[in-house]
């Protein structure tokens, strides 16, 4: 997406919580349960929020909207609220910012909120910023700085919110792990991407148990059921596996995201396919510092598609990054997974 330069100086800055109020209000919130749609979560963001780069291009809004294709009465909505078109995820407001409506699960927005980090606190970037976008233009100014936004955020916040979720969970006495990117992150010892939720395995036959625990220790509990939450007051059954949990002091990501599977037997077992098992012991694997973690080809396999679907993006890269790591017992594992699962599957000519 790239935006034209236009004058905005820092005084007129955005009055953020009044726009992602009206949004709010106009689209209906996500979180009010029991419905299929609305607000899921909005951030401010590109450079002309920046107060340093505000003189080139308007401020955004970015906009995380569920479902994330907009429907006529939400259109209709924006509208009323004085936004216009203005591209094909894209409105324009008349007071001044852009509003992008984020495409749900991209990574593009989490990237940009490191981004939009890295510019806000480090002067100097934002001044090499500056001048790239002013050669290259705004897509390709930061596609230049992702890689430093990282380094950026590896550096000053690295895994923060893994330690904080491992102090929540300190005494619930379950075998939990931290799973998805974060997960490959722990086993490589660095941040190689940001990451918006914080993803934990909870053994499925001890919901009451972790149920409890969370709701003592005040989080506020959404069990992920047909397109909605609803208050987690009961066992989950498969399919339905996930427990969304928010906060308000746990602000370095946007929920944890607790993924219940079967742990019986001190076995690990494939959600996707519970004949495909592994030793807890093999399964769960811990940092130098004590933070457990899902074995990095068990990732993968939740990470190589599924059904019809094949890998997305984030998921591609994150097996790049992560196969040259992996030994020869965990790539033979996962090679014999997927010859037996997906015998066509991509990956398989690089296990």
């Amino acid at each position: 997406m790239t935006a034209d330069a236009h004058p905005c100086s820092a005084e007129r800055m955005l009055d953020f919580e009044a726009i992602r109020d009206d949004l709010t209000r106009a689209l209906g919130s996500y979180l009010d349960r029991g419905r299929t749609d609305g607000v899921f979560h909005v951030a401010l963001g590109g450079p002309g929020s920046v107060p340093d780069l505000a003189d080139l291009d308007v401020p955004e809004v970015h906009l995380d909207l569920l479902p994330s294709d907009l429907a006529q009465p939400q259109a209709a909505a924006l509208q009323a609220l004085g936004y216009a078109a203005s591209g094909e995820r894209t409105w324009t407001h008349r007071g001044g910012w852009r509003l992008v409506v984020c495409e749900h699960d991209s990574a593009w927005r989490i990237r940009q909120a490191a981004l939009r980090q890295l510019l806000m606190q480090d002067e100097q970037a934002a001044i090499e910023y500056r001048a790239s976008f002013g050669q290259v233009g705004r897509e390709a100014a930061d596609e230049a700085f992702e890689a430093a936004a990282t380094k950026y955020l590896a550096r000053t916040a690295a895994f923060q919110p893994a330690e904080f979720v491992a102090r929540e969970l300190s005494d619930i006495g379950l075998p939990w792990m931290f799973a998805g990117g974060l997960a490959l992150d722990l086993h490589l010892g660095t941040l190689t991407r940001p990451h918006e939720d914080v993803d934990v395995i909870l053994p499925r036959d001890r919901q009451a148990e972790a149920r409890r625990y969370l709701e003592a220790r005040r989080w506020r509990l959404d069990a992920c059921r047909d397109g909605t939450y609803r208050a987690w007051t009961e066992t989950l059954e498969p399919p339905h596996f996930q427990v969304h949990a928010r906060r308000a002091d746990f602000t370095d990501a946007l929920l944890i995201d607790f993924m219940f599977s079967n742990l019986s037997g001190d076995t690990w077992h494939y959600r996707r396919d519970e004949g495909v098992t592994r030793l807890l012991s093999e399964a769960r694997r811990f940092t130098s510092s004590g933070l457990p973690y899902l074995a990095p080809e068990l990732v993968l396999l939740f990470k190589s598609g599924s059904g019809n679907r094949a890998a997305r993006g984030k998921d591609q890269r994150d097996f790049e990054r992560v196969r040259p790591e992996l030994n020869e017992e965990a790539r033979r594992w996962l090679r014999n997974v997927l010859e037996a699962r997906a015998p066509r599957h991509p990956w398989l000519d690089e296990l």
